[in-house]
């Protein structure tokens, strides 16, 4: 059994599946095609109910996901954040909590319908192993160790282009464009091991970070959706590849 809900899953928060025979267990309501409502509703309520996944189907945790080699900024001498930041590995966590506040299109109409969600997470954290070089503002940031950077009430958009792909008599959606988006309303960083652990300096830069978050966020914000993206298309060209594009939705 398989749906259009499980489709945006994978989209948003980058869940590697491989898809077996087995159901979805019966209590995940189907959708039909251009149920927004329907899609609206199903989709928290696989993110509360199933944190740990689905391994009839390969959901993996929701909870674990993991990237590795991202970069966060990379420096420019024109602003105050000159920085070159990248996490080794990086974890993301408190994406079962997300609410829907609007989906659009996903018609039986591939070809003429929009594929768009937009969802808010009240705590979404990023966590792992960083390295940085360069400066905040006017002090130096030069380090590698452990971070911590929370966005507070998180609006994150995603909006799919898609074509069609036929084959073995069915039709399939090719993906075309993907745009991701984030915007937090707050941001709440700590980074470790500043100034060689000297945790009264590090306090105090964490401090200045945070108080100018909006200036890091700045620069960050564009490779986040970048990297965001990246996964997002990866993960998805093996999804629709697989799974033809009628299939998603209850057809009764």
């Amino acid at each position: 059994m398989k749906f259009c809900v499980i489709l945006i899953l994978f989209v948003f928060f980058g869940i590697c599946c491989k898809f077996t025979t087995g159901d979805l267990p019966p209590e995940i309501e189907k959708c039909h095609a251009g149920d927004v409502d329907c899609i609206a509703k199903i989709l928290p309520f696989i993110f509360k109910n199933y944190t740990h996944g689905i391994p009839e189907i390969g959901l993996t945790d929701i909870e674990k996901l993991s990237l590795s080699d991202v970069v966060i900024t990379k420096a420019d001498p024109k602003s105050a954040v000159s920085l070159n930041l990248e996490f080794k590995k990086m974890y993301l966590h408190g994406i079962s909590n997300l609410t829907v506040q609007r989906v659009i299109g996903f018609e039986k109409d591939l070809l003429n319908s929009k594929f768009e969600v937009h969802v808010t997470i009240p705590n979404l954290v990023v966590d792992g192993e960083y390295v940085s070089s360069g400066k905040v503002l006017v002090l130096p940031m030069n380090a590698a160790g452990y971070a911590n950077i929370q966005l507070k009430n998180t609006k994150l958009s995603l909006k799919l282009k898609a074509d069609e792909l036929c084959k073995d008599g069915k039709q399939y959606m090719k993906l075309k464009g993907i745009k991701c988006k984030l915007t937090p309303d707050l941001l709440r960083l700590n980074f470790e091991n500043l100034f060689n652990g000297n945790k009264q300096l590090s306090d105090s830069l964490n401090q200045l970070i945070n108080e100018n978050w909006k200036t890091l966020w700045a620069d960050m914000e564009t490779q986040v959706n970048e990297a965001v993206m990246r996964i997002v298309k990866r993960l998805l060209v093996n999804i629709v590849s697989v799974l033809p594009y009628e299939d998603f939705y209850r057809k009764d």
